[in-house]
């Protein structure tokens, strides 16, 4: 039993889910809900949020990586695969029934919960399908990704626990600022070794168009912008010694990308890939037990 769930995982449709990958991207749902729950004092029921969860992280994310790779057909490095599998005729109508079981589970969450997650589902659509290709252009392809698993993400994440009740007011528009900049300098990180495969396909990514060393410097500069609102927020709760600590975070991280950039070779793509997973996993790490001590701090 046991060999036959490993074959399984080793699949190549369950692979291109990316299924661990996207695990990085909880922080930004969960930014919205520990966000309602500090604002709004509402309860929400454990099986609630793990089928928000599960129809984003898994289902939805999932699918539509997936539906990306049937279009990329990359052969190099990809978010969370040194070497994705090939791509084969069945990959498409499985991205689909992925991402429609995802619907199901968005459905039981709300009706309120399903429209937002239906309106990411057609901005990841239009950034890979030929018919619109939002990736051919840098500008487009930077506000779908900052704007929808951003701002939207966190929105998605507040709606889970409490519709749109305040959903837009000044700090929550500051919040889903904070995750569009933080979402787009990480989008960078994760562009800057597939410059060879996106120029090849006239996908003019940021790292193609400026150049991999140049396009990360300018995520280093999103960073810190972003940490300077978080910290104002979680300083209320958690503390001024805490808020510094997001600042420094933000800071060191944006260290780190000036120096990636330095040195940065572009024959070295498997570096590269090592290099961006270590540290978009970090910075995930980083957020998720920030939210876990806020989460914490507030049932206190």
């Amino acid at each position: 039993m046991a060999r036959a769930l490993r074959r399984a995982a080793r699949h190549p449709w369950l692979r291109h889910l990316r299924l661990a990958f996207n695990l990085i991207l909880t922080p930004i749902w969960g930014f919205g809900v520990v966000a309602a729950l500090r604002e709004t004092g509402v309860s929400v029921e454990a099986g609630r949020l793990l089928a928000a969860w599960a129809s984003l992280h898994v289902f939805l994310y999932g699918g539509t990586t997936a539906f990306n790779s049937v279009y990329d057909r990359d052969e190099g490095p990809v978010g969370g695969m040194l070497h994705p599998p090939a791509v084969d005729g069945g990959l498409l109508p499985f991205s689909l029934a992925v991402q429609a079981i995802g619907a199901a589970f968005a459905a039981w969450v709300g009706a309120t919960f399903l429209a937002f997650w239906g309106a990411l589902f057609a901005v990841f659509t239009a950034y890979s399908h030929p018919a619109v290709r939002l990736k051919r252009d840098p500008r487009l392809a930077m506000a779908a990704i900052a704007l929808g698993q951003g701002a939207l993400g966190f929105a998605l994440g507040w709606v889970t626990v409490a519709g749109t009740t305040d959903l837009a007011t000044p700090w929550n528009a500051a919040r889903m600022a904070v995750t569009a900049l933080l979402v787009a300098g990480l989008y960078v990180v994760t562009q800057a070794y597939q410059v060879r495969e996106d120029a090849a396909r006239g996908d003019r990514t940021l790292p193609v168009r400026w150049g991999a060393p140049r396009a990360l410097r300018a995520a280093a500069g999103l960073l810190p912008a972003g940490a300077l609102v978080l910290a104002a927020d979680v300083a209320r709760d958690l503390g001024v010694g805490v808020a510094a600590a997001v600042v420094a975070g933000a800071l060191g991280l944006a260290a780190a990308l000036h120096r990636w950039a330095a040195r940065f070779d572009p024959g070295d793509v498997a570096g590269n890939f090592r290099v961006a997973m270590r540290l978009a996993v970090g910075a995930s790490a980083a957020a998720t037990t920030l939210l876990a001590a806020w989460a914490l701090a507030l049932r206190a």
